[in-house]
């Protein structure tokens, strides 16, 4: 159950995940046996709340990690096994905080830090959003789950606040004063930073993007790259199973599309029925 759920096997509350078999709570991925993962894929096996792995097996709470197995609170490691709490490692083996140990070593210490973490309460948890490496309104949750500046703080997050700045000896035009015809564009639109005519965000063109809007006849867009993404974001169903009838057997069925929507929604036997 999901969506953009493509070759696909058991797979339930899971969205743009592809040959994916036996998961749970999974975005963009490509994976089996996991659960509550975002970005994974390529070889993976056995994985729980990761984020952005690869070609890992038996790997939990870690994020940018690749090629590894039996890993536990890594983060940015690659080929390594049997490590636990290591930041930016490579071709390591039993590592705990980036300290070597042996392999005997290794396994008692491990056991004893997870009963440790088991009696405060932090075992079987994610890193906390204190240590995250951006603001809640540079990740792809803002994109799906937009907060407040004041919400997203409340609840832990960071967030950013830079805003970008007129860019210096450039000359500085609205987007509602391009030209609707991109043969009227002038090359020296290269050195121009257009104001985004939702925000007012300065952006620029670079010669590559030029050439295609001129190669497919298309006007200069009047909207800087993050409105444009939002804008493409918007356009797609939001990341959430709802309960809803059948419109036609009115059995229960889960879709992303909410009973106050009005498409019409089938389950998959009307649906077969139906289209074949």
């Amino acid at each position: 159950m999901g969506d953009y759920i493509t070759n696909c096997k058991n797979c339930v509350d899971c969205f743009d995940v592809i040959q994916s078999e036996n998961v749970r709570y999974v975005w963009d991925g490509m994976l089996n046996n996991g659960m509550d993962c975002f970005n994974t894929g390529m070889d993976t096996n056995f994985i729980y709340e990761c984020i952005g792995v690869y070609n890992a097996n038996d790997t939990k709470f870690s994020i940018k990690c690749s090629h590894v197995a039996n890993i536990m609170y890594c983060d940015a490691c690659l080929q390594c096994e049997h490590c636990f709490g290591c930041v930016g490692l490579s071709h390591k083996k039993y590592c705990i905080l980036n300290k070597q140990y042996t392999k005997e070593e290794y396994h008692r210490m491990v056991e004893r830090i997870v009963e440790r973490m088991v009696e405060t309460g932090e075992w079987g948890e994610f890193f906390p959003t204190s240590l995250s490496s951006c603001g809640y309104n540079d990740s792809r949750a803002y994109d799906h789950f937009p907060l407040s500046q004041q919400e997203a703080e409340e609840k832990g997050f960071l967030w950013n606040s830079y805003v970008s700045p007129k860019v210096k000896g450039a000359k500085n035009i609205p987007a509602s004063r391009l030209p609707d015809v991109i043969a009227e564009v002038p090359d020296d639109v290269l050195s121009w930073a257009i104001e985004c005519e939702k925000d007012s965000k300065p952006f620029k063109l670079i010669p590559q993007e030029l050439k295609f809007y001129r190669d497919q006849g298309l006007p200069i867009p009047h909207f800087c790259p993050d409105c444009r993404h939002q804008e493409r974001i918007s356009q797609i169903n939001p990341r959430h199973l709802y309960s809803r009838k059948c419109a036609k057997c009115q059995s229960e069925i889960q879709t992303t599309y909410s009973r106050d929507r009005p498409e019409v929604v089938y389950c998959e036997e009307c649906y077969l029925s139906e289209v074949y």
